[in-house]
């Protein structure tokens, strides 16, 4: 928990440092599902039961348009839908990723890995004796995306990851030596600055 912290702070102390000139800050909103991994769905199923929806932001900057690091914040009310076991079942995913980015005009391609915290809450419907359980472990995370800029400072997102914990998880939720993992789609607005 110290170290992922530490991380989570290191970045963002770079993320708020000074800049050069040549650096390019930006924001993302987004919007997607959940797929694969233990959310046992595929992802179009997941964007059809709305209640899966994931959303959140990411704030980051590029220096020279290519290498650079952001925070990535994403929540998802119902992980696993409604009408399951679990009266709710949400999942917060806080990421400090470097990214690697290809500027090719208005087009543009990234590539990013980082690690950060994966918290579980879920809340068991009455009557089946669990209650409540929280879990919150270190995870890493991995993926990419495009930027399809439509002016100089608003474009289109759309990014892939994959969210996977450092250790096996809780022992009422995760099956033994499993590691709590699974992907997010999603697309949104990227305001460049």
């Amino acid at each position: 928990m110290r170290t992922t912290m530490a991380v989570l702070l290191g970045t963002a102390a770079l993320l708020v440092a000074p800049a050069s000139a040549s650096a390019q800050g930006y924001l993302t909103g987004f919007v997607g599902g959940n797929f694969g991994g233990d959310s046992g769905v595929s992802l179009d199923q997941s964007i059809d039961d709305a209640s899966r929806l994931s959303f959140g932001a990411r704030l980051g900057a590029l220096g020279g348009g290519i290498f650079g690091g952001e925070i990535d914040i994403g929540y998802t009310p119902d992980f696993y839908g409604q009408g399951t076991l679990f009266d709710s079942s949400s999942v917060l995913t806080i990421m400090g990723n470097v990214v690697v980015a290809l500027p090719l005009g208005p087009v543009r391609p990234y590539f990013l890995g980082g690690i950060g915290l994966v918290r579980r809450t879920l809340d068991f419907r009455p009557g089946d004796g669990e209650g409540s359980i929280t879990d919150s472990r270190a995870a890493y995370s991995i993926g990419g995306g495009v930027n399809f800029f439509v002016s100089e400072h608003v474009g289109i997102n759309a990014d892939l990851r994959y969210f996977r914990n450092f250790s096996t998880g809780n022992a009422v939720l995760d099956a033994p030596d499993e590691k709590f993992n699974f992907a997010r789609g999603s697309v949104g607005v990227t305001f460049r600055f």
